[in-house]
């Protein structure tokens, strides 16, 4: 089992509130969007992915207290290089299919 702390940002009352949570993987797998609405839902956030290239987070209902969630690092437990592998993979595989080559 691994562990990758998710670091994301809430925005409320106006103003970014820096968090964590955690998700447990099995070996040789990363997070993908399912693990983190489950994470977020277990942490009292309703919310579904707004924008995949962002990982940015709506809430699902209109009178919640904060205006979005947004992932900023995905922490593996791994040295850290000047770019964050997983998240980009994360990105990546949300986005569509297009423009990939066959």
């Amino acid at each position: 089992m691994i562990e990758c702390i998710v670091r994301f940002e809430v925005m409320q009352d106006k103003e970014p509130k820096q968090l964590r949570g955690l998700i447990i993987l099995g070996k040789g797998e990363e997070p993908g969007e399912e693990q983190l609405l489950q994470m977020f839902a277990r942490m009292g956030y309703n919310v579904r992915l707004d924008d995949p290239e962002q990982l940015l987070f709506k809430p699902t209902d209109s009178s919640a207290s904060y205006e979005w969630l947004r992932v900023r690092e995905l922490d593996m437990g791994e040295e850290k290089g000047s770019e964050d592998h997983y998240l980009n993979s994360i990105v990546a595989n949300l986005l569509p299919n297009r423009n990939r080559p066959i």
